[in-house]
């Protein structure tokens, strides 16, 4: 049986690509790093599969792929985020024959991996999965169109295979697995991969990789055994893998949530804008700058930009990325972006229907001030101002011109 493979990918572009090694990698090595992982994906595919094609997401990223990639067909994703691209890949695809859909996240593909994946689905299989080492999975690939293993899936964390696997299963699909393969998403990852002589296969993420050897960490003596979802909600998933630490068994359980901004707005007059809204868990109303969550296929800025307009009704004439952080690394996921937008003009808030939001405008130089001396509660508001501060100098945090 013949059959469709569809990369995923964006464009290797820096700033928006595999963010998360940024640091200790700088923005244009990351992605030099992201296209080289591509190109070695796009071609140990086409070496399987004649009829390899990209899938990718935003328009911008057209051209830099067309020039990456000649003559590889370049298909644009349909609905928003992940699940979408995936389901809607499939089911616009699948009239022509059985899909397979891959990551670019990874080096190349496993030796005969994408035959077996057609072989597999030719023998009566209705879903393909090549399961991740993180827990998630580089390859799925279906015979015909089916919405159910993309449904209420906690995506970006290491329960998503195990919960796909679970939705297949409620759904009454025959699924076949291929090996696990991992991909190239944290320092860890890229530790990790350096020391896997099958890495040589790949040949374009073998030498950047070698250039980078000297500054990787050792990786931690440890693998995923299995991971399971015991409780999800829109916000937060309460997560609990099971690892081999060299050799023992054991549990950790944490919470995995999607990635935030947090952004400290600042007008013409120089004041910064803030709001109180409840937060249940404190049984407080903490001051804190406009923040939230970055929603699937949304980029930070753009998480940044539609979460100041939402709570404070603010349009930025410039916007600078301060830095990158986890809240509390060791109880959850969460990964969170500091913006400091400047030139901020107010207009009318449009909160979501949940929230009761009250903006609260606060001269900047009391503002960093108050975060010097320990004044907000909320951490990350004060970290954030406290890095606005720095940005911004004695200068324009006095209140001078």
């Amino acid at each position: 049986m013949t059959g469709i493979v569809l990369v995923v990918a964006k464009a290797p572009t820096p700033g928006r690509s595999k963010t998360r090694l940024v640091p200790p990698l700088t923005a244009l090595r990351a992605a030099e790093l992201h296209g080289c992982l591509l190109l070695d994906t796009v071609d140990a595919c086409r070496r399987e599969v004649a009829d390899t094609r990209v899938l990718y997401g935003s328009e911008s990223d057209r051209a830099p792929l067309a020039t990456l990639l000649p003559g590889v067909p370049l298909v644009q994703q349909e609905g928003r985020g992940l699940a979408d691209a995936l389901r809607l890949g499939i089911a616009r695809h699948v009239n022509q024959g059985p899909v397979a859909i891959v990551s670019s996240d990874i080096p190349g593909v496993p030796h005969g991996a994408l035959t077996a994946t057609f072989e597999a689905l030719d023998n009566g299989a209705d879903v393909v999965l090549g399961p991740a080492m993180d827990g998630g999975y580089w390859l799925i690939a279906m015979r015909e169109a089916d919405s159910r293993p993309f449904e209420n899936i906690p995506w970006s964390t290491p329960a998503v295979h195990a919960v796909t696997l679970a939705r297949c299963e409620a759904a009454g699909l025959r699924v076949v697995e291929l090996q696990a393969w991992r991909d190239v998403d944290t320092l860890v990852d890229l530790a990790i991969i350096a020391r896997d002589p099958e890495l040589e296969r790949a040949s374009n993420t073998a030498r950047l990789i070698s250039e980078l050897v000297p500054s990787l960490p050792e990786p931690p003596p440890l693998e995923l055994v299995a991971s399971e979802l015991l409780a999800s909600s829109p916000w937060r998933d309460h997560i609990d893998d099971r690892l081999l630490w060299e050799g023992r068994e054991t549990s950790y359980s944490y919470l995995g949530a999607p990635r935030a901004v947090f952004v400290a707005a600042i007008t013409a007059e120089d004041e910064m804008l803030l709001v109180r809204q409840y937060r249940h868990p404190v049984r407080d109303w903490p001051l804190e700058v406009p923040a939230g969550s970055v929603a699937d296929g949304e980029s930070s800025l753009e998480a940044a930009q539609r979460e100041l307009h939402e709570e404070a009704g603010g349009e930025a004439a410039d916007w600078v990325h301060l830095t990158t952080f986890f809240s509390s690394s060791a109880h959850l996921s969460l990964r969170s972006d500091a913006w400091l937008a400047t030139g901020v003009s107010v207009g009318e808030a449009h909160p979501d229907e949940e929230e009761r939001v009250t903006l609260v405008r606060m001269p900047l130089e009391e503002a960093v001030r108050t975060a010097r001396q320990g004044g907000f509660a909320e951490g990350q508001t004060a970290l954030t101002i406290l890095l606005a501060a720095e940005r911004l100098g004695p200068t324009r945090e006095s209140g001078g011109v």
